[in-house]
């Protein structure tokens, strides 16, 4: 009876987990460097260093240093540092 009422909890908590971690976050904005492992992006005041796997996209603009584009990720794929964008003042 005890495993009637465990296994629907444990199938929500899968689904749960799931959820959480197959979200996907898309990121606009200025590209400062790329290669074949990474993408740099300067969005605001914060900069985006985003993993390129199989289902990293750039849905909008040409992946070029300086042009602004949106990446579409998985979301643990992408690390945003605040502050990190932030141009020197001279």
């Amino acid at each position: 009876m005890k495993i009637k009422k465990l296994a629907p909890m444990i199938v929500a908590a899968l689904l749960a987990a799931n959820a959480a971690f197959g979200q996907t976050i898309s990121v606009t904005g200025q590209v400062s460097v790329f290669t074949d492992a990474q993408i740099s992006l300067i969005s605001g005041a914060d900069l985006w260093n985003i993993q390129r796997t199989a289902t990293t996209t750039v849905t909008n603009g040409t992946l070029a240093v300086g042009n602004t584009v949106t990446v579409q990720c998985a979301s643990g794929d992408a690390q945003k540092i605040k502050g990190g964008g932030a141009q020197k003042k001279e």
